[in-house]
């Protein structure tokens, strides 16, 4: 596989890895390559960071700014943009909108850390589609970014799927040891 391996021992991908064991009998280890642990970590972290920079978006676009992150959401800056010309009766409306697009976000990230190849495929698509609508708006900077972004989500998208693999081959392995 290449890279520096472990054992795995952490509950989020060893866990799955032991399968049913007798309290007696021996757990199996299973090796796990670091950069597959290392690129799942990273990918979900992109999640985190598109929250946390959408959300300082929002907070300079409220404070009368125009400036932004190119790493944060198109929609929330929308958002922004739609309540600002609304006038003040609808600034609380658009901070709570933004603030639950950016809590989805964060949720993706966490769900993703745990290895959960659904949520990086949602969090890819949500991404993608916010990407879409930057291409619409000719922000190229912002697209070439969420580009970027996207290809290291996908990154830890694929090492989600390698150590899904490794947790299924562990079971296997657990259950020809018992049986």
């Amino acid at each position: 596989m290449g890279g520096l391996e472990t054992t795995a021992s952490s509950p989020d991908v060893a866990g799955a890895a032991q399968g049913p064991l007798s309290a007696g009998a021996a757990r199996p280890q299973t090796k796990v390559p670091l950069s597959a642990l290392a690129r799942l970590k990273s990918g979900a972290r992109w999640f985190y960071w598109v929250a946390g920079l959408s959300l300082v978006n929002t907070a300079v676009a409220f404070a009368g700014g125009h400036v932004h992150f190119v790493m944060g959401l198109g929609i929330t800056r929308i958002v922004d943009l739609v309540a600002r010309k609304a006038g003040a009766a609808a600034t609380l409306p658009a901070l709570v909108i933004d603030v639950m697009i950016a809590a989805a976000f964060l949720v993706i990230g966490l769900w993703s850390s745990r290895c959960n190849q659904f949520a990086f495929g949602i969090g890819m698509l949500l991404y993608a589609a916010d990407g879409a609508l930057l291409f619409v708006a000719h922000d190229w900077l912002s697209v070439a970014f969420h580009g970027l972004a996207l290809f290291y989500m996908y990154r830890g998208f694929a090492a989600a799927q390698q150590l899904r693999g490794l947790a299924e081959l562990g079971r296997a392995r657990a259950a020809a040891s018992i049986g």
